[in-house]
This record gives C-alpha cells, sequence and structure tokens, in this order.
C-alpha cells in the first residue's frame, strides 16, 4: 500500500466532506459566527434572520439549545435537529423571526450537573446553587448581544432545548426567570427546588419526554413539571407513551409546535 499517496487522498476526502457537511449546513439559511465576550471567550453560533426586515418593526427571537450529541466545534452539528422547523416556507412567512443556535464544545455541557452517570442511579445530578457552565453563560451573553444588534421585540423571547439542552434550557430559566416568554424543554431536567423559586413568572412551559427515554429518566420531566405547577407557573407536561430518547421527533412534528411558541408574549 502506497502511505504517501493514501494520506494526501484521504486528506483530499475528508476536505471534500467537511466541504459538503457546510454547504448543507449554509443551505438551511442560518449564518455562521462566532460570538466573542469581553473578557475574549468565544462561542460559535448560527443565525437564521426573517426574509424581510420591514425598518420600523421588531421581531421575536429564539434561542436553541442542541443536544450532547451535536456538540463540537464545526459550527455546522447544532443544526441536525430543529433547524429544518423554522425555515420551511410557510413558517418563515407565518412567523418571521430571528433564531439563535449556539454550538456546545464537545467536552462541555449547557448544564450545571454534577455526574451524568448519576441520571440512572435515583441522584439529583443536578446541583441546587452553581455558576452558569462556561457555555451555557456565553450563549446568554450572546442572546443579550443580539437583542441589542437586531430589531428584536423583548417581550418574544423564546428558549427551545432537547435533551443535554432541555437541560441547559430549564437552567437558563430558572436564572432569568423574567426574560422569556415561552420555554420548550425536551427530554431535560433541573434542580426541581431552583424551579419552585420561580414564583411570579409570566414565562410558560412546553416539557416533553418520552416514557421508555433509556438515557434521560422520564422522571426529571415528571418532576420538573410538578414542581414548576407548585410554582403557579402556567406548565403543559407532554408524555409520549412508549417512546425512547428521540422524543425531539415527535415534538417537532406536532402542528401547533410554532404556533404555541410564537403565540406567547411576556
Amino acid at each position: 500500500m502506497n502511505v504517501k499517496f493514501l494520506s494526501p487522498l484521504l486528506l483530499l476526502l475528508a476536505t471534500a466532506t467537511v466541504g459538503r457537511v457546510a454547504a448543507q449546513c449554509d443551505s438551511l439559511g442560518y449564518r455562521a459566527a462566532v460570538y466573542v465576550s469581553a473578557d475574549g471567550d468565544s462561542l460559535s453560533y448560527r443565525l437564521l434572520t426573517p426574509d424581510t426586515v420591514v425598518p420600523g418593526q421588531r421581531y421575536p427571537l429564539v434561542l436553541f439549545l442542541h443536544g450532547a450529541g451535536e456538540r463540537g466545534r464545526d459550527n455546522c452539528a447544532q443544526l441536525r435537529h430543529g433547524a429544518a422547523r423554522f425555515v420551511d416556507s410557510t413558517a418563515r412567512r407565518q412567523f418571521p423571526a430571528y433564531v439563535l443556535f449556539p454550538q456546545c464544545p464537545s467536552d462541555e455541557f449547557w448544564p450545571a450537573i454534577l455526574r451524568q452517570d448519576h441520571f440512572g442511579r435515583g441522584a439529583n445530578p443536578f446541583p441546587l446553587s452553581q455558576p452558569m457552565s462556561r457555555p451555557l453563560r456565553l450563549a446568554d451573553e450572546l442572546l443579550e448581544h443580539t437583542i441589542t444588534q437586531y430589531p428584536i421585540d423583548t417581550m418574544r423571547i423564546y428558549v427551545v432545548g432537547l435533551s443535554m439542552g432541555g437541560m441547559g434550557t430549564l437552567d437558563l430559566v430558572s436564572r432569568r426567570p423574567q426574560r422569556f416568554a415561552a420555554a420548550v424543554a425536551i427530554c431535560g431536567g433541573v434542580n426541581v427546588h431552583r424551579l419552585e423559586l420561580l414564583r411570579g413568572t409570566r414565562t410558560r412551559f412546553r416539557l416533553i419526554h418520552g416514557d421508555a427515554d433509556p438515557v434521560v429518566p422520564v422522571r426529571f420531566s415528571r418532576e420538573a413539571a410538578a414542581a414548576l405547577r407548585r410554582a403557579g407557573a402556567s406548565v403543559e407536561y407532554i408524555e409520549l407513551p412508549g417512546v425512547g430518547h428521540g422524543s425531539w421527533y415527535n415534538a417537532f412534528r406536532r402542528p401547533d409546535f410554532l404556533e404555541w411558541l410564537f403565540e406567547a408574549k411576556n
């Protein structure tokens, strides 16, 4: 085997594959960018803008937090689930919006968690008192930066997340109880004692979880929904019989997914 020939060939194939994947991401219409914080920290993200921005009009903003399987630094994988739901012609026409898809690095997490291997042991893997994770803090800063840079309706800010991103969604809302008009957490979880402190929040919640989920226990969403009700929050809990970890497929196929989200207003 000619190793000297094979190595450049593999490099060429890998480069072509990366280019093809990047082109597929670009075709969705999300612009690639990197947010750099005041202290020089950075977070890659993609941004979808309305087809037409009417002068003087303000638009809703959606922050989407992906799952653990889409972590990385390619600024592309985070679009794997959910991104297409916002770009079809009907959605673009009925619900013009700015949509943010930041990407969490592969060795980090959106939520502040203790140990992922505690998920199936009956223990609570979510700390009650701990600062935001680095990527979630940067995503929050990115959100605020986007609000200042574009014509955003601050009464219509939304957050959606799946799996690790569902955990990040509940983590972020518990820290920013007045920021979001609506939050969708799909197969997520959080320390429920933090949700019980959300009394007075105007955020409406939709929690979705498959009851056969082998990765993130369904009890996490059941307990979160109960805690939100105890806090007096508006919450809709949807449990999917026989559905495993990929409950986001069912969530995004719901006919009212976008309507439920965009009708919410603080």
